[in-house]
């Protein structure tokens, strides 16, 4: 699963029921900077600690919990080779 992060962003900007503009004047960032941060897949880390203080919203969490997908599906994967391995050698 990819995270948008400029998606997360931009909901809870809208349940906070905040303008863009507050939410803009807040962050230190344009109207139309704060729309590309919407349309954002990516963001650097200190921006979205920032957007995380005004919003009082965890969005590092979102990375958090991929990277222990990622690492589960990595073991996973290296089970899955032994296996196989294992079922080659008593093949033979």
């Amino acid at each position: 699963m990819i995270v948008h992060i400029g998606n997360k962003i931009k909901a809870i900007v809208t349940k906070k029921g905040m303008t863009v503009s507050e939410f803009g004047r807040r962050i230190n960032k344009s109207r139309e900077n704060v729309y590309s941060i919407f349309k954002r897949k990516s963001i650097d880390t200190a921006l979205l600690s920032t957007i995380s203080k005004v919003l009082d919203h965890d969005f590092f969490q979102y990375y958090t919990s991929l990277t222990i997908q990622v690492q589960k599906l990595i073991d996973e994967n290296q089970t899955l080779k032994e296996i196989i391995k294992l079922r080659k050698v008593k093949a033979k």
